[in-house]
């Protein structure tokens, strides 16, 4: 009993220096309150761009003595800290830029001490810059196929405008690489109404000189402000398929003897990637085209441009005439080499 009584004993003390303890830790946070005051400025209207600041403040009110942490913001990090020594309120400001947008706008504040507070300081916003939305390549954005001055393809994208007005813009690239076909060039279009237009312009599909990576592309919009819009990656391989040679190294009608013909060619890209080539048939008695299986070709070569020889051996003992071709599997259709023909007299 005695040794029982002594370990209570014990529990007891234990227990009693925790309470205070725990005290004094609730003591360290105060409970807190907060209250917007207002932005500098209330609103704005005009050209925002290259950002207009708004600086704003609330007012964190604290019952005791502690710390306080609190931040502007959704993001993560970027807590800041407040020391009361005795119960009072404190002024906090913070900033933020705005760049496009009509309407009100809020910053919210967060603040944490023995409890969790937040509070919003709001303003308005009147920019009347245009605002460019991501373009889009028709047809496809990574492009195999036909290169060249009449291989044209399409950029759109739209912008739109909280006000009439005239607004001049380009089409840029990725750190201003050139554009294929002058679309670096200052263009315009204009607003009678508030809205939204789309601007097109020819695409030229040419590969990018010495590099094997594609470009990006979007709307820098030069006036009124200067506002780029998002970009989108493309990729531009040109290739082209030529047949060399087909040659006929046996075959005899009298004897039955089967024609074989052995063909020749090459593809070449002006990028490293995959693609897929078959070889094809016309039948003159048929009137069709007749393509063999498609196979994978894989340009992996960092010198490219490459090219990468294929052949094919033909053996027939039927009659007839035709042509041959070498194809290349595009985005936008196949990539054919010129023809040759070949005939079978036998009947």
């Amino acid at each position: 009993m005695r040794v029982w009584g002594a370990v209570v004993a014990a529990a007891a003390l234990l227990l009693a220096h925790a309470v205070p303890a725990q005290a004094g830790a609730a003591e360290d946070r105060p409970v807190v309150s907060v209250v917007p005051i207002g932005a500098q400025p209330p609103s704005f209207s005009g050209v925002c761009s290259p950002g207009v600041r708004f600086d704003t403040s609330a007012t964190i009110t604290a019952d005791g003595p502690g710390r306080v942490i609190y931040r502007w913001g959704r993001g993560y990090g970027g807590w800041s800290e407040l020391v009361f020594t005795e119960a009072g309120s404190k002024t906090v400001t913070g900033q933020v830029y705005h760049y496009t947008g009509v309407g009100t706008r809020s910053l919210p504040l967060f603040v944490q001490g023995a409890n969790e507070v937040e509070t919003a300081v709001t303003f308005t916003l009147g920019c009347v810059d245009p605002v460019p939305a991501e373009p889009q390549i028709q047809p496809a954005l990574d492009y195999v196929g036909r290169c060249g001055a009449d291989v044209m393809h399409t950029i759109s994208a739209q912008i739109s405008s909280p006000i009439a007005q005239t607004v001049r813009y380009r089409w840029r690239g990725y750190y201003d690489r050139p554009l294929p076909g002058g679309l670096g060039d200052e263009r315009e279009i204009v607003f009678t109404e508030p809205g939204t237009k789309t601007v097109s312009a020819p695409f030229q599909r040419m590969p990018i000189p010495q590099t094997n990576a594609g470009n990006t592309i979007g709307v820098q919009i030069l006036s009124p402000g200067a506002t780029r819009g998002p970009e989108v990656y493309y990729r531009t391989t040109c290739v082209s398929a030529e047949f060399t040679t087909m040659t006929r190294t046996i075959g005899n009608c009298r004897t039955g003897i089967p024609y074989k013909y052995v063909m020749s060619g090459y593809v070449e890209s002006s990028a490293i990637g995959e693609m897929s080539y078959a070889w094809a048939r016309y039948d003159n008695l048929e009137g069709v085209w007749t393509r063999d299986p498609w196979k994978p070709m894989s340009f992996l070569d960092d010198n490219s441009p490459g090219r990468q020889n294929v052949s094919k051996t033909w053996t027939t003992d039927a009659g007839g005439s035709g042509v041959w071709r070498l194809e290349v599997l595009g985005t936008d259709g196949t990539v054919v080499s010129q023809s040759r023909p070949y005939s079978v007299p036998c009947v």
